[in-house]
């Protein structure tokens, strides 16, 4: 598997495991409307809402910044440094989530209760929001300093968005399949909810040293050209 590749699928997992963006997901498709043509609509628009940041940001990136900067410039070993200093702040965030909190935390955070009962349109805006954003910058990152053509790059991208795409809409799909299959989603919702710290901790764990070894390993093959 190329450099490029590997980035761009490990980007795309880290996009599409998001908790902060399951979690808006689970919420958006909450109780009450759960199963109904409203919840359905509510549930795609928010996932409209995540693809245009996700893979739209970075389509224009691969189509406009990709294969620009040197890996041997002094731009290109900046950008590893950033790929190498994000990691270790998730991995950072992640050791300091693993601590007790100071006061007892709401059932849902806050930002994320204003998500139930929104209008189509608004959960389009919700899904845009809160789509993850460190995914497509990194995986941007990456192209810039990328040795690929333009079918290279779009091959990238198409792999980006099997993944950061591809596994919220499985989550959706599940949560319509059958009405046990909603009353499961529900109880999900719960347990994430209640369970959300150990999750996002988890997540920045191994997100962190995920990216902190392929910034390291791109680092190193483009030394060894």
């Amino acid at each position: 598997m190329s450099d490029i590749a590997r980035t761009l699928i490990l980007c795309g997992i880290l996009s599409g495991t998001q908790p902060v963006t399951l979690m808006g997901l689970l919420l958006i498709m909450s109780p009450g409307t759960s199963g109904s043509a409203a919840s359905t609509r509510k549930g795609l628009a928010y996932l409209g809402g995540a693809l245009l940041v996700e893979t739209g940001v970075l389509f224009l990136s691969a189509m406009l910044a990709g294969n620009t900067v040197s890996g041997f410039s002094l731009g290109g070993k900046v950008f590893f440094i950033i790929r190498i200093t994000l990691g270790t702040l998730l991995i950072v965030f992640g050791v300091r989530l693993r601590k007790p909190p100071k006061k007892p935390a709401p059932e849902i955070p806050a930002v994320l209760q204003k998500l139930q009962g929104l209008s189509t349109g608004k959960s389009f805006v919700a899904g845009a929001t809160l789509a993850d954003y460190q995914g497509p910058f990194v995986a941007s990152l990456a192209l810039a300093t990328a040795t690929v053509g333009t079918g290279g790059r779009l091959a990238a991208w198409g792999l980006y968005t099997l993944f950061a795409t591809g596994i919220p809409v499985i989550v959706f799909v599940l949560t319509l399949r059958s009405q046990k299959a909603l009353q499961k989603m529900n109880n999900a919702t719960g347990w994430v909810m209640s369970h959300r710290r150990v999750l996002g901790s988890w997540f920045c764990l191994v997100a962190g040293v995920l990216l902190v070894s392929d910034a390291i390993m791109s680092w190193l093959a483009f030394g060894s050209h």
